[in-house]
């Protein structure tokens, strides 16, 4: 039985999808007002990734936010998701993936969804700042939610002082599973496809003015769809030998949530326009996971009303306590 219910006019997949991401005179407002900390942390191999760090005092504990491609710490669901776990007496950590929210100078090589490492290491660094204040629970949207997957895999796979400290829960919120299968969809929505490659093609515009010595991007008006331009990127600066194997390094299987020993809730809808949700029946039974599979909701979308309340923050406060 479906436990999302939206206003009826506003359960179209596109409409939660749009909804989820339009970034409001108080989204905007919020996101410039709000008391934070910038905190830089450095993975092993030298890679620089920034985090906005919001801290409460007496925290429930501590929520940490991974938003999705091509989104940023300002996205709309990531600003809404920390007011509200701020005004619930969480403290809120959002970091920026490498090369999202105008962070390309801090890094010379080019973003892709492969970089694990230096992602769950940032992570890692952040929660060590919070210390033994409370449990610690990590929440991705759509790319996010592929990355915090992994970073759960990865923790349990791990001896202990290499895992996050305190974990006890985490969240995917529309993952994409088979980002091979995801590209293609996206380059089948006309609106999808403009957007994400236009948002792509300004982020390695800024990477190539930022680095010329090592970047040029005098053809990108070529490339006219997401995965012709991954092709492309590829290709010419990465070690992956095709797209396929790209793909590949990133795509979650049977095997994978086998590995998977921290309770992990995975939300997605049947109407996303961009992850197939059958991908998600065929998740293999753990009793670490939990996958809700809603009819409506869009891509992060999930939008219960016109203040933009999210149904996966019901379904985060019952797993935090």
């Amino acid at each position: 039985m479906s436990l999302f219910k939206p206003l009826p006019f506003l359960s179209g997949a596109m409409v939660q999808s749009f909804m989820a991401s339009f970034k409001s005179k108080s989204d905007k407002r919020y996101g410039h007002a709000i008391a934070g900390e910038w905190k830089s942390v450095k993975a092993k191999d030298g890679t620089t990734l920034l985090a906005r760090v919001h801290e409460v005092p007496n925290p429930k504990g501590l929520v940490v936010l991974v938003h999705g491609w091509e989104g940023s710490i300002h996205s709309s669901y990531i600003i809404r998701t920390t007011r509200f776990f701020l005004k619930k007496g969480f403290s809120v950590y959002r970091l920026n993936l490498r090369d999202h929210g105008d962070t390309h100078h801090l890094n010379e090589g080019i973003f892709n969804g492969s970089l694990l490492q230096e992602s769950y290491e940032a992570v890692r660094e952040l929660v060590k700042t919070f210390g033994t204040k409370g449990p610690v629970f990590l929440a991705g949207f759509s790319l996010g939610g592929n990355f915090v997957l992994r970073m759960a895999a990865r923790h349990s796979l791990s001896k202990v002082a290499d895992q996050i400290p305190g974990l006890k829960h985490c969240f995917a919120f529309s993952p994409a599973l088979d980002p091979k299968r995801a590209t293609i969809k996206m380059d089948e929505h006309p609106f999808l496809r403009k957007y994400f490659l236009n948002s792509w093609k300004t982020s390695l515009v800024k990477k190539a003015n930022l680095f010329p010595h090592l970047y040029s991007f005098h053809d990108l008006d070529d490339y006219q769809s997401v995965m012709h331009l991954t092709e492309k990127m590829v290709r010419e600066f990465s070690h992956f030998s095709s797209v396929d194997e790209y793909f590949q390094s990133y795509t979650l299987n049977d095997l994978f949530f086998k590995s998977i020993r921290i309770p992990t809730t995975i939300l997605t809808s049947m109407d996303d326009p961009v992850i197939p949700w059958k991908e998600f029946v065929e998740i293999p039974p753990s009793s670490y996971l939990e996958v809700v599979i809603e009819s409506k909701g869009g891509h992060c979308g999930f939008i219960e009303d016109l203040n933009r309340s999210s149904y996966y923050w019901k379904l985060m406060e019952k797993k935090m306590g």
